[in-house]
């Protein structure tokens, strides 16, 4: 009877803790295989009736995003963007905190301060983007404090820094972070920048890589 009992409190912890783990993809993203993505929420540039879009997984803290950001955003930006072939859209895999075992989730911060300032101007977010891997820091450290994320803030015209402080504080936009990850955890993405063409996942990160992803798609 003992063991029954503690059979059955095993199986029920089991439960519980498989439902507070988020679900995975059994495997990771597969090149060639088109993925449905669904971006709507999700800060984005560009047309909103371009043929293309291209999705960045991405985290603030993780040196390769910045390099998308300074070598290849720019290019991209002018190439397809502004003419209207593409639009790029962002989201959420704040990871990088934990990979380096900081006790800090500055990384968490960092993507909640932009959600809080995509909440009041979407449009605005891509100034925050920009002017954050500009003054990334070392990820081995956990530099993306609620002072230093306020400075960038306070830089971006129009949004009300104290209102962004509160709501990263109140949590307030802790659903948007959790559907970003939820669909991170679906599509079994480990690793940032992931970037996907219309749904396929890109070689790269360079505009190389992603160059014939969106001629492919420009063509049809």
């Amino acid at each position: 009877m003992f063991i029954a009992v503690v059979v059955v409190v095993l199986i029920g912890a089991l439960v519980v803790l498989n439902n507070l783990q988020p679900s995975k993809a059994d495997t990771p993203p597969a090149a060639g295989k088109v993925y449905d993505i669904s971006t709507e929420g999700q800060p984005t540039i560009g047309k909103p009736d371009a043929k293309v879009e291209v999705v960045e997984f991405g985290d603030f803290k993780c040196p390769t995003c910045r390099q998308f950001e300074t070598d290849t955003f720019p290019k991209l930006k002018e190439q397809y963007i502004d003419t209207g072939k593409v639009k790029l859209t962002f989201i959420n895999f704040s990871f990088m905190s934990q990979t380096m075992g900081l006790k800090d989730n500055d990384s968490r911060r960092a993507a909640m301060f932009g959600e809080a300032v995509y909440k009041q101007n979407p449009e605005a977010f891509w100034t925050y983007y920009q002017e954050l891997y500009k003054n990334q820091g070392d990820e081995r450290e956990a530099w993306a404090t609620e002072e230093f994320l306020s400075n960038i803030v306070k830089q971006i015209p129009g949004i009300d820094v104290e209102k962004v402080k509160k709501d990263v504080q109140d949590d307030v936009n802790k659903s948007e972070l959790d559907k970003d990850h939820s669909i991170v955890n679906r599509l079994g993405i480990s690793s940032t920048p992931s970037l996907f063409v219309n749904g396929q996942l890109s070689p790269g990160y360079t505009l190389d890589a992603l160059t014939p992803l969106i001629e492919a798609e420009l063509a049809k």
